[in-house]
C-alpha cells in the first residue's frame, strides 16, 4: 500500500540500517544546518517585510493586509489533503519509487487544487463585492503554490537535500520582499502587496521543477484509483490536522477581527510574527530528522526511542535561551523595528507569546514524529483539542482583554496539544527522562538570564551576543553534552570543512 510502513514479520530481527547511527546523525546535523540557516534568513526577511508594511501602512492598514495574508496558509493546508508529508515519507522509505510518487503528487495537487480554486472563485464573486472577491480569488490562487504545497520541496526533502530546499525557500522569500519593496516605493494598494507573494511563489515553483528534474528524475504518471484512494485515506488525517494547525495559528487574528479592533489584530500579529518564526529551529531539526525517523519506524521501538531522545534534548537546548532572551528583551525589540506610537503595546504581546516557545517547539517536533510513526490520527485529535480550547479561551477573554486575550488563548491551546502529544510518545521518551535532560540546559539558561538582565540597557546587539556566548559557555562548563554528541558536532563541522572542528576533542564531556 502506498505510503504504508512495511512491518517486520514476527520473530524476525529488525532490518539493519543502511547507514550507521553516527553517519545518519551527522547527515541530520548537516541538513539541519542548511535548513536552519535558510530559516534564519527567511525569518529576517519576514521581519523586514513586517517593518516595511507596518511603516508604509498604519496599524489599521497593516491589520487588513494581515487578515488576507493569513488566509493563504489556511487555504494551502486544504489543497493537498495531507499528501505532502506522506509523499516525503514514501520516497524516503523507497527512493526507487520516487518518480511514481512524484507523478502521484502532481495528480493529487491538480485533482484538489483546480476544483478548490473554481469553488472559491465562483463563491466569492457571487457573494462579495468585486474588490473583495478579487482579493479572495488572488489569495486562493497564491495558496495553491505556497511553499508547503510545492511538490519539488517534498521530493528534495525526501532525498535529504535540505540544501536545495533552503535555496528554494530563499528564492521565494527574496522575490516576495522585493515585490513588497517595489509596491511600497510606488505607493501601491493592497492587491499589489498581496500579489507580490503570488509572483514570488511562481518563480520558486519554476525553480523547483528545474532542480528536481535536473538532479533527480521526471515524474512518472501511473494513475491507479485504488492506490490513490488508499493513499488519500492515510493522508487525510494529517491533512485535516494541518488545516486545523493553520486555522489554530490564525484563529487569533480571525477572532480579533470579529471581536476587537484592527489595531488589536496588528498588535497580536506583531507578537505572533516575532515569536512563532523562532519555531523554525524546531521545524528545521524535525524536517532534517524526518526521513531517518520514517525509516527507523520500520525497525521497531528501540530504533525510534534513541533518535527521539536525542532530538528532544536538542529541542530543549535551543528553546530555553530563545524563551529567556525574548521575554527579557521584548520591550527593546519593538521600538527598534516599529516606530509608530500605536505599536507600543506590541512588546507586551511579544512577552506573552515568548512564554509558549517551549510548547511550540516540542509540538512541532511531535507533528513529524507521529507522522513518521504512522500515527496521524493521534496528532489530529491533539490539534482538535488545542483548537477548541483556543476558541473557548479566546471567546471568553478577547472582548475584555483584546490582543492579550488572544495571546493567552494561543498559549492555552499549545499547552493542551503538548499534553496529548507527549502522552502518545511517553513510551519512547518518558516525561521524567525529558525533565532530566533539561536540568543542565535550564541552569545554563538561568545564568544567561542573569547576564541579560544585568546588561539590559546596553546596546541590544551586544546584549544578544553576550547572552548567547554565556549560554554556550555554561553548557560546556556544566558538561551538558555527552562524548557521542561532541563527536557528532565534530562530524557535522568537518563536513563543512570548518577549521578547528577537532578542538571539541579538548572539551570535558559528561559521559
Amino acid at each position: 500500500m502506498i505510503g504504508a510502513a512495511p512491518r517486520v514479520p514476527p520473530g524476525l530481527p529488525p532490518a539493519p540500517d543502511a547507514d550507521s547511527s553516527m553517519r545518519a546523525a551527522a547527515r541530520i546535523g548537516r541538513n539541519f544546518s542548511f535548513r536552519m540557516a535558510a530559516q534564519i534568513l527567511s525569518a529576517l526577511i519576514n521581519v523586514g517585510a513586517m517593518v516595511l508594511l507596518g511603516n508604509y501602512l498604519n496599524a489599521a492598514g497593516y491589520g487588513d493586509y494581515v487578515f488576507y495574508y493569513a488566509l493563504i496558509p489556511l487555504i494551502a493546508s486544504l489543497s493537498d489533503l495531507g499528501a505532502g508529508v506522506m509523499i516525503t515519507k514514501g520516497v524516503a522509505r523507497d527512493k526507487l519509487l520516487g518518480p511514481r510518487f512524484y507523478g502521484d503528487a502532481i495528480l493529487i495537487k491538480a485533482a484538489v487544487g483546480v476544483p478548490l480554486l473554481a469553488v472559491v472563485g465562483f463563491t466569492s464573486w457571487a457573494l462579495l463585492d468585486p474588490a473583495r472577491a478579487a482579493l479572495v480569488t488572488l489569495v486562493c490562487a497564491t495558496a495553491l503554490i505556497d511553499f508547503s504545497q510545492d511538490v519539488s520541496v517534498w521530493i528534495v526533502r525526501a532525498h535529504e537535500r535540505l540544501d536545495l530546499e533552503a535555496v528554494l525557500l530563499l528564492v521565494s522569500q527574496l522575490a516576495w520582499i522585493g515585490g513588497i519593496a517595489v509596491g511600497a516605493a510606488l505607493h501601491r494598494s493592497l492587491p499589489w502587496l498581496l500579489a507580490a507573494a503570488t509572483g514570488a511563489f511562481l518563480i520558486r515553483t519554476a525553480a523547483g521543477v528545474w532542480i528536481v528534474q535536473r538532479r533527480f528524475y521526471r515524474p512518472r504518471f501511473d494513475p491507479d484509483l485504488a492506490r490513490l484512494r488508499a493513499f488519500a485515506a492515510q493522508a487525510l488525517p494529517f491533512g485535516l490536522a494541518m488545516f486545523i494547525v493553520v486555522l489554530y495559528g490564525r484563529i487569533g487574528v480571525l477572532m480579533l477581527q470579529a471581536m476587537a479592533s484592527k489595531t488589536d489584530v496588528a498588535l497580536f500579529n506583531v507578537g505572533y510574527m516575532l515569536s512563532q518564526p523562532l519555531g523554525f529551529v524546531s521545524t528545521a531539526l524535525s524536517m532534517a530528522a524526518f526521513p531517518v525517523l520514517a525509516r527507523r519506524a520500520q525497525r521497531g521501538h528501540a530504533a525510534i526511542s534513541s533518535a527521539l531522545r536525542r532530538t528532544s534534548k536538542y529541542q530543549v537546548l535551543v528553546t530555553l535561551p530563545l524563551t529567556v532572551g525574548l521575554f527579557l528583551l521584548s520591550d527593546r525589540v519593538i521600538p527598534l523595528l516599529l516606530h509608530g506610537a500605536d505599536f507600543a503595546r506590541a512588546g507586551f504581546a511579544l512577552r506573552l507569546m515568548s512564554l509558549g516557545l517551549a510548547f511550540i517547539f516540542i509540538n512541532l517536533m511531535s507533528r513529524y514524529v507521529l507522522a513518521a510513526l504512522d500515527r496521524q490520527r493521534t496528532y489530529l485529535r491533539a490539534v482538535l483539542v488545542g483548537l477548541a480550547l483556543n476558541l473557548a479561551v479566546g471567546v471568553l477573554l478577547i472582548p475584555r482583554l483584546g490582543f492579550a486575550g488572544a495571546c493567552i488563548a494561543q498559549l492555552a491551546g499549545e499547552a493542551s496539544i503538548l499534553v496529548m502529544c507527549q502522552r502518545a510518545l511517553t513510551s519512547y521518551v518518558r516525561t521524567g527522562e525529558l525533565l532530566r535532560l533539561s536540568v543542565r540546559p535550564a541552569l545554563a539558561a538561568f545564568g544567561m538570564a542573569v547576564v541579560v538582565w544585568l546588561l539590559h540597557s546596553w546596546n541590544l546587539g551586544l546584549v544578544v551576543v553576550t547572552g548567547a556566548v554565556t549560554y554556550g559557555a555554561l553548557l560546556f562548563a556544566l558538561r551538558a553534552f555527552t562524548d557521542e554528541e561532541l563527536k557528532l558536532m565534530r562530524g557535522v563541522l568537518a563536513s563543512f570543512h570548518v577549521p578547528g572542528a577537532a578542538s571539541l576533542d579538548r572539551a570535558e564531556p559528561r559521559s
